[in-house]
């Protein structure tokens, strides 16, 4: 094995259809991501798929993703261990929960429960004052609450910026507002993509002691992850580039 590829998956190698580049035919576009009912989500573009197909053929790849558990499972691509939920679970090489793991997130998140809570009423009693159609509540795994999320019904992204920054003047120190065009994303400081690759990567350096990890992300909040690695990479479409390069 030469590279342990640690990668993003929404904005990386897929995306829904609105943000897909305009010069892509939508016959030209591969679906991956799919809604609970089965419809497509998610898509992406024939270079993507190349890309997915390399990673795939010539690394261990491992997704570091934002999705839960449930809809890392209707994203069709390869894995066996993934990192999801912003680092709230991790699943080994046989696709199981890794318990110890989260019995640390259980013991973190029970005492930041009420807060999570309160921050989702905040914007839901804020977008009902405003009239925004926006979804607030806090996402959990099994009994364990993590982040609170807010989706505007109509991807409504500068009406939904508007109402959490109204409702969320400031947030805690150490946590994080993290937000990408589809969604918010208030979480507390013991979550996050970086707790959870540090965790796995001694296992996955010890079992390939050789090989190059490279992290793969598009967003600011991917960052802390893909410095852990030995190299990092993103489209050049993306939250980070635009950050770095202007070049959104």
């Amino acid at each position: 094995m030469r590279a342990i590829a640690l990668v993003d998956l929404d904005d990386t190698l897929f995306q829904t259809l609105r943000k897909c580049p305009p010069d892509v035919p939508h016959d030209r576009l591969t679906p991956l991501g799919f809604t609970r009912d089965g419809d497509p989500l998610s898509y992406a573009t024939p270079r993507q798929m190349r890309f997915i197909d390399w990673l795939a053929e010539t690394t261990h790849m491992v997704p570091v993703t934002a999705r839960s558990l449930d809809a890392l499972h209707r994203a069709r691509i390869p894995f066996a261990a993934a990192v999801c939920a912003h680092g709230g679970v991790v699943l080994d090489e046989a696709g199981e929960v890794d318990a110890q793991w989260a019995d640390g997130i259980a013991a973190h998140a029970a005492r930041h429960a009420d807060e999570l809570a309160v921050l989702a009423q905040a914007i839901s009693a804020e977008a009902n004052a405003r009239g925004v159609a926006i979804n607030a509540g806090v996402l959990t795994e099994g009994d364990m609450p993590l982040y609170t999320l807010a989706k505007h019904a109509d991807a409504d992204h500068e009406a939904m910026y508007a109402v959490v920054d109204a409702a969320v003047p400031s947030l805690p120190e150490g946590w994080t507002d993290h937000r990408n065009g589809n969604n918010v994303a208030l979480m507390p400081p013991y979550l996050g993509k970086h707790h959870a690759v540090a965790h796995i990567l001694p296992s996955l350096r010890a079992r390939f002691p050789e090989a190059t990890v490279i992290g793969i992300g598009d967003s600011i909040t991917d960052a802390p992850f893909m410095g852990l690695c030995d190299f990092a990479m993103m489209p050049t479409r993306s939250q980070l580039a635009g950050d770095m390069f202007g070049a959104r």
